[in-house]
């Protein structure tokens, strides 16, 4: 039976964060969240009703990534920090505040740098003053996306190097997945089969060759199930020799090895 552990995630209600809380409670691990408002309402963070594990099981905490003081006593006995708050977009798309971003009058709407850089290396910066957080878990990304802005990218590498230059005093766990996809957004799942479709013809066809220096390419990885990743999450922070980069590969092995 895997070990008893207290994880602190910080985006528990968004759509990869839900699945990390459900797969760390079937461990009987103790669960976190860190969210502007509290607990989530049951629609919003997408609940399942009574019997779905988030619905009691997780301890939502009122407070903003990027203000320490809300939060800082709350990572005291905490085993690893989940950091999975980003934006793809700058325009307004997925709205952060119940996440553990505020956005308000007094702040600007989120960008690259302050989403998915700044409220990471927040949280790493206090995690690492905390006795007893050992794993550090950052969502990043496996390359540039075609048409999105490059800062995408380039602020989520930013915040990897940070990360990396720190893991003397905290285990860094860098995932870089492609698209996500769960038949819990049915919405994923067709663009998930576009992409499977895209990939085995950029693999087995000549229009591999023709795109492969173009902006296209980068496309061409495989989608991964949000299940996955999670239960990857969960595994890596349970595996002490489990550090650095973990590409598509690494997380599909670690997605797919049962708990010991």
């Amino acid at each position: 039976m895997a070990s008893s552990r207290r994880i602190f995630v910080v985006g528990g209600s968004g759509f990869l964060g839900q699945a990390v809380c459900r797969a760390a409670l079937a461990r009987g691990w103790e669960v976190l969240s860190l969210s502007r408002h509290g607990a989530p309402k049951q629609a919003a963070a997408g609940h399942g009703g009574p019997g779905d594990p988030l619905a009691g099981g997780v301890r939502w905490i009122k407070g903003d990534a990027l203000e320490p003081d809300t939060f800082r006593e709350h990572l005291a006995g905490c085993d690893a920090v989940v950091h999975s708050v980003g934006v793809l977009m700058e325009n307004g798309y997925k709205r952060l505040a119940d996440i553990g971003y505020r956005s308000s009058s007094s702040r600007s709407a989120p960008t690259y740098e302050s989403a998915n850089r700044d409220t990471a290396l927040s949280m790493a910066r206090a995690a690492r003053g905390t006795a007893g957080v050992g794993a550090f878990v950052y969502i990043s990304a496996r390359d540039a996306i075609p048409f999105i802005d490059s800062r995408y990218i380039s602020t989520k590498r930013e915040a990897e190097r940070e990360l990396l230059a720190h893991r003397d005093q905290m285990r860094p766990i860098i995932l870089r997945p492609g698209f996500m996809y769960s038949p819990a957004r049915p919405a994923t799942l067709p663009i998930a089969a576009g992409t499977k479709v895209f990939q085995a013809l950029f693999d087995r066809t000549p229009l591999g060759c023709a795109l492969k220096n173009t902006p296209f390419a980068k496309a061409a990885s495989p989608p991964l199930r949000r299940e996955l990743v999670a239960d990857a999450i969960v595994n890596a922070i349970d595996s002490p020799g489990v550090s650095g980069i973990l590409e598509i590969a690494d997380i599909e092995r670690l997605g797919a090895r049962r708990s010991s």
